[in-house]
């Protein structure tokens, strides 16, 4: 009886097993070797223990000392089994301290492959898509494209039926909200009410300019686009012509093939044309460094190392950072492949410790207009000069002439109140510290040299707390020095200081740090390595109001960070030249520096600068003095001591300048990628180190991946030309990939930016194939591709949550998430009236809680003032973005930080999301602009709030929806009419004077019964 029971069982299980679906290699096997087993026993070399490799068969099957790892055909002659049954901690795999195991489940899964005969596959995404002949089906009526055919094949086979279409209203909302990243129009909705109607309609969305914006949001995360530079100064930059272009090349549906060969080497196109040049500012986008002390080359490199890795997870789904210290643990990239792939983007002519705000190389990117009036601004410039020319022989020398008289001529320096001089010509009158001074040719004579390793210190008296001025000439090599200081070094910091740092000044005047001290900064910057003159002077008056900055003879704007002193300011502490304190010392040269007992004039600021200026160049012999020079002297002198004619066409010739420079000034200019003329050579980097360079490598590509085009360049050109071809397996999946995500909210490969080992598999490869392939036949046709994705009948499914499919991984319905942090925005500034739709342009400032810049800024010198006009109601894509402060709202709503590329955003329900919409000024302003217009309409109080309703919403509302908004409104007119106040103040906010003169108690009481649909779930929902 036993021994048929037993029979019997087997049989059971032979008939189990036949029906079991054989397991497949990259679906089943690689998930469980690659999280578990590839770290040790993979493709990095380096890595690798016990010389086991499980990535590759031969390798795996390989006899060792009489063992194999793995026995096709038989499990329990597979030493692979063994280890990871056994008990034995020396020999357990993993082994313990990795923190890693395997589940009961992946143990008798990987017992079965093996006894299947342990056939392997090449990884999914390195095998060329084919494309599949879509399958049967048994409801043959439902599909509408050959996507469905694909869908509903699958959901068969899992016993499954697809989702009834959607509601047309809300079909029209989730396709708008896709394509153009706002609601539909009350309009729109009514506009057209045939069959036809939603095809025309998603015609009419891919050919709207609201289109490119749509599609620039995901492209501006992935190139990590921002308005600052990042890291310590983030400051300003330009690159908002490189948006404008994205924006563009959408809307003309630029085929995607050549959309990436124009953003990694349009400079390198024959004859490239300027738009193509503002093109690859994709890698430009990177953050930049300013920081002083920074080793120029380990960030340069890490620019090289961040264009890399971005454009690897933007055309090829993968993590080839992780090659950048080491072979890749999972997928076949070696440390030198990385290093070949480095070269491409390794020959910009650029920098580590960047220099300027828009660090070179930059293009300047006039408009048509712009071009015109420059061409005729440049010929009245040419014009002036040509009748000037006539007066210059005489000029020179009556110039001449007036030099022999000059020093007598000339008014000398302030003297009066004269506490200290120091001229700087081959000594300093003050006790010398550090390495030896050394004198170079200065402003009047000689001037002091300063490399932080030396300064001076004088001990004579000079109050500050009375009245004083100090006044010198200085010319800074670097970014941040310590001019001169008399101020405590440490402890409460008592006296006074000034300090330069990225062409302004720091001025502080302090009793105590921080809490009882004048702190000032000079706002408009000045450049470095030229010759400055510094004029700082106080009334004595311990008021910030009472201290005035020149430079140059001319007043400075400045900033007041502080404004609290009180008590003294005088100190013990000796006056030093060159340092602020032990620690931050002065680069650069220093000249002429005096120190009065009294303020100055703005008229004598002037004075002090053009008698020293003006002397120093007459002393010098005309043949040895600067072109600069020669011009400044020749200026001053026609202002002051030339006749009427010369005067008049000197005149002529400074104005057309001017004009010439104000609209070259007005030009934006964007960063571009360029070439160097020679390569620069690329090494391998061992460890990554940046100091660590190995062997040297050549441009290349990964051999996992193809074979380099017989006639492509070595050149990003031709690493551009080759990411596109068909022979590479990853390009055409990759974007076809975030389209589908875009329309789906999620890819068929879930992990959008991981193609490889560790990423998922695709949910159905065979439509991601075919996907791929028709997308390349198609000439790389982004809008075709779009349309055929939202034409489809799984697109158009109700999404009406399923228990059968709770992640909807096999679109079993139509997907339901919430809208993105710039549509949410957008859809307010919309629905309300307050979009303002133009496309393109620079950054805009909207609405934002203050301080925040100063919270992150150094010293707090940077405040964000946000616009007073149409910048206001500018789409979200347009909003200032500040690598240290991101734009709070959108942050909120999980939008990147960009400071690297994102090719995929987190989607939270917080409590914060709640609070921005409850209280942000933009929803509000946006509730009060959409109740004017409900007010303006005509219609009983139930018709108006229907309309608004549906407006919001994009559907009707039902009548308890109705009788719950009617009654809001009753219970908001009660509050407002007895808080008059409150009404004021509410609907003052926001810029906008839409509905301000109505009645503030009615307009109140909309405003917030409205504001409560801007809130709704449904309303911030895509469904």
């Amino acid at each position: 009886m036993r021994t048929a029971c037993l029979i019997m069982l087997l049989c059971d299980m032979s008939v189990a097993r036949a029906v079991e679906t054989k397991l497949g290699f990259n679906r089943d096997i690689r998930p469980i070797l690659s999280n578990k087993c590839f770290r040790c026993h993979g493709f990095d070399e380096k890595g690798r223990k016990g010389d086991l490799r499980l990535d590759k068969r031969e390798d795996a099957v390989a006899s060792r000392d009489g063992k194999s790892a793995i026995v096709p055909g038989k499990p329990l002659e597979s030493e692979l089994i063994h280890r990871i049954s056994t008990t034995d901690a020396d020999d357990i795999m993993p082994p313990p301290d990795s923190k890693l195991s395997l589940s009961d489940e992946e143990k008798n899964t990987l017992r079965r492959w093996i006894a299947e005969g342990a056939e392997y596959e090449a990884h999914w995404s390195l095998i060329p898509p084919a494309s599949a002949t879509p399958p049967e089906v048994k409801q043959a009526n439902w599909p509408r494209n050959e996507i469905d055919r694909f869908i509903l094949a699958r959901l068969e086979k899992e016993g499954m039926t697809p989702s009834p279409e959607a509601a047309r209203e809300t079909l029209l909302r989730r396709v708008s909200f896709d394509l153009t990243g706002l609601p539909p129009t009350l309009q729109e909705m009514d506009a057209d009410p045939s069959a036809e109607a939603y095809e025309r309609a998603v015609d009419r969305l891919l050919a709207s300019k609201h289109f490119g914006e749509r599609m620039a949001v995901e492209w501006l995360d992935a190139a990590r686009y921002a308005d600052t530079n990042g890291y310590f100064g983030d400051k300003t930059r330009s690159l908002w012509p490189w948006r404008a272009w994205v924006i563009d090349a959408y809307n003309r549906n630029l085929p995607f093939d050549q959309f990436t060969i124009e953003q990694l080497a349009g400079d390198l196109i024959p004859h490239a044309t300027t738009a193509q040049r503002i093109a690859t500012g994709f890698n430009r986008n990177h953050m930049a460094n300013n920081e002083s002390g920074i080793i120029d080359e380990e960030y340069r490199v890490e620019y090289v190392a961040d264009r890399l890795e971005t454009t690897g997870t933007t055309w090829l789904g993968l993590t080839i950072g992780c090659a950048r210290c080491h072979d890749h643990k999972y997928d076949p990239i070696t440390q030198r492949e990385f290093y070949q792939l480095f070269a491409f983007f390794n020959n910009v002519p650029e920098s580590g410790l960047i220099k300027a705000d828009n660090p070179p190389p930059v293009l300047s990117v006039p408009s048509a207009q712009q071009e015109l009036e420059l061409k005729r601004l440049a010929a009245d410039t040419q014009q002036a000069e040509r009748e000037f020319q006539p007066f210059t022989a005489a000029l020179r020398h009556q110039i001449t002439n007036w030099e022999k008289t000059a020093a007598t001529s000339l008014p000398s320096s302030p003297t009066a109140q004269l506490a200290a001089h120091f001229s700087f010509d081959g000594q300093i009158d003050a006790k010398h510290f550090g390495t030896s001074d050394v004198f170079q040719n200065g402003i009047l004579g000689q001037s002091a040299k300063y490399d932080a390793t030396q300064h001076a210190e004088w001990p004579g008296a000079f109050d500050t707390d009375a009245a004083w001025t100090v006044g010198l000439w200085l010319m800074a090599d670097t970014s941040l020095s310590g001019v001169f200081s008399k101020i405590e070094p440490e402890g409460r910091r008592r006296g006074f200081e000034v300090i330069w740092q990225k062409g302004r000044f720091q001025i502080n005047l302090v009793s105590k740090w921080g809490t009882d001290a004048i702190e000032l900064v000079t706002q408009e910057p000045v450049s470095s390595k030229k010759w400055h003159h510094l004029v700082v002077s106080h009334d004595g008056t311990r008021r910030a109001a009472g201290m005035r900055v020149f430079i140059d003879g001319l007043p400075a704007t400045t900033k007041t960070m502080n404004d609290t002193l009180k008590g003294p300011t005088a100190t013990s502490e000796p006056l030093r030249i060159g340092r602020r304190d032990a620690n931050l010392g002065f680069y650069g040269q220093l000249d002429e520096l005096r120190l009065l007992q009294r303020p100055v004039t703005a008229q004598e600021a002037e004075s002090w600068f053009w008698s020293e200026r003006l002397r120093g160049i007459a002393a010098t012999p005309a043949a040895k003095r600067s072109t600069a020079d020669t011009t400044l002297l020749q200026d001053w002198f026609v202002e002051h001591h030339a006749n009427p004619q010369t005067l008049a066409a000197h005149k002529r010739v400074r104005e057309a300048k001017a004009a010439e420079a104000r609209l070259r000034e007005s030009i934006p200019t964007t960063l571009v990628m360029q070439e160097m003329p020679s390569p620069r050579k690329t090494h391998l980097l061992t460890r990554g180190q940046y100091d660590h360079a190995a062997e040297e490598v050549r441009p290349g590509i990964p051999a996992s991946l193809s074979t380099w085009p017989a006639d492509a360049p070595p050149n990003r050109l031709g690493f551009a030309k080759w990411l596109v071809s068909k022979e590479n397996p990853l390009t055409a999946r990759v974007a076809v990939n975030r389209l589908w995500m875009q329309c789906f909210g999620e890819g068929l490969v879930r992990t959008v930016n991981d193609f490889g080992s560790q990423g998922e598999a695709p949910s159905h490869p065979e439509l991601l194939d075919r996907l791929a392939v028709r997308f390349m036949q198609s000439g790389w046709d982004v809008k075709t591709m779009l349309k055929l994705m939202v034409m489809s009948a799984t697109y158009r499914q109700s999404s009406q949550f399923s228990a059968s499919d709770p992640s909807n991984r096999l679109l079993a319905r139509g997907p339901s998430f919430r809208l993105s942090a710039e549509m949410v925005r957008d859809q307010a500034l919309a629905v309300s009236g307050l979009l303002v739709p133009k496309i393109g342009g620079p950054s805009v400032k909207p609405y934002q809680p203050p301080g925040l810049w100063e919270a992150v800024s150094y010293n707090g010198e940077e405040t964000y003032v946000n616009d007073t006009d149409a910048g206001l109601w500018r789409r979200s894509l347009y909003t200032f973005w500040k690598r240290q402060s991101p734009p709070p709202a959108l942050l909120t709503f999980d939008s990147p930080t960009r400071e690297k590329c994102a090719v995929r955003r987190a989607r939270t329900n917080t409590p914060l999301q709640s609070l921005v919409l409850l209280n942000d000024e933009t929803y509000i302003e946006a509730a009060r602009v959409l109740a004017a217009w409900v007010l303006a309409q005509e219609g009983s109080e139930s018709e108006k709030l229907a309309l608004a309703f549906r407006r919001v919403t994009s559907r009707a509302a039902d009548p308890a929806e109705l009788q719950h908004l009617t009654g809001l409104l009753s219970r908001q007119r009660a509050h407002f009419d007895a808080d008059l106040e409150a009404a004021a103040k509410l609907i003052a906010a926001g810029a906008s004077a839409h509905g301000k003169d109505l009645n503030p108690v009615e307009l109140a009481a909309w405003t917030l019964t409205l504001h409560a649909l801007l809130n709704l779930d449904e309303t911030i929902t895509r469904r």
